[in-house]
């Protein structure tokens, strides 16, 4: 069975932040991890995009700010 897009999201998240997957929740946000900064989350941007062959414009990269927000963007483009 293949993962779905929110598992995706959270490897992608514990991958970028160093973070053990099970820690990893739809919760999971700038606020809980002290790593969460603007380098991370260009290295997220990217990780994102290749992972779901999709273009994020600079004003949905500022919205990611958790796991629910990068999936709430995933789903703007049609990502379930």
């Amino acid at each position: 069975m293949s993962e779905s897009v929110e598992q995706r999201t959270r490897r992608l998240v514990a991958e970028v932040f160093g973070l053990p997957l099970d820690s990893v929740s739809r919760a999971t946000s700038h606020e809980t991890v002290e790593e969460w900064d603007s380098i991370n989350v260009l290295n997220l941007l990217m990780a994102v995009e290749s992972e779901f062959e999709v273009v994020v414009s600079p004003e949905e990269a500022a919205s990611f700010m958790s796991v629910e927000k990068i999936l709430a963007v995933l789903r703007t483009k049609g990502i379930q």
